[in-house]
């Protein structure tokens, strides 16, 4: 699983390669998965939104983060099979209070999401994580997590990103 940048390569991720977003700005990322466990898979993306105090996956206990994921990509990939995935996306709407900035309005790939969405000190330190699911046929259930031999395994990335005061209501 990997993250390019607008022009689908390994830069350029924020506009003007600037990580500190005005509301409004928009970021395009490809997002990639590649199969090479054999067999067909059953796969799904989940996108969480975070701030730098709430716990990401734990590749040690092969734990997901705690997070509701706000966004998911799901798809059956063949053997040998990438998989890419645009992921444009734009903050509308934040929020000051206490110190904090909570991000209440966000658009990823023309879908609108609203709410308290996450809050970050100072508009500081947001990430989206995205973490690799799979069927599992053992179970029925989707896993974030499998062994193989006497390791466990998942597969997750993130980016971070901080939401400048601009348009703050």
């Amino acid at each position: 699983m990997w993250i390019l940048g607008s022009e689908s390569l390994a830069e350029k991720y924020y506009p003007e390669d600037d990580p500190n977003l005005k509301v409004g700005q928009e970021v395009s990322w490809t997002l990639g998965v590649y199969n090479h466990m054999g067999s067909l898979q059953y796969v799904v993306v989940r996108v969480k939104l975070l701030n730098s105090t709430i716990a990401g996956p734990d590749e040690l206990t092969g734990r997901p983060s705690p997070v509701s994921p706000i966004f998911e990509f799901t798809r059956v990939l063949a053997d040998n099979e990438t998989w890419l995935m645009p992921f444009k996306w734009r903050i509308e709407n934040l929020r000051s209070e206490d110190g904090g900035i909570t991000l209440t309005g966000l658009w990823i790939n023309q879908e609108y999401f609203s709410g308290e969405l996450a809050t970050a000190s100072s508009g500081s330190n947001y990430r989206f994580v995205f973490e690799l699911w799979f069927h599992d046929e053992t179970s029925d259930a989707l896993a974030f997590t499998w062994v193989s031999g006497d390791s466990k395994h998942s597969v997750w990335t993130q980016m971070w990103f901080n939401a400048t005061g601009t348009g703050v209501v």
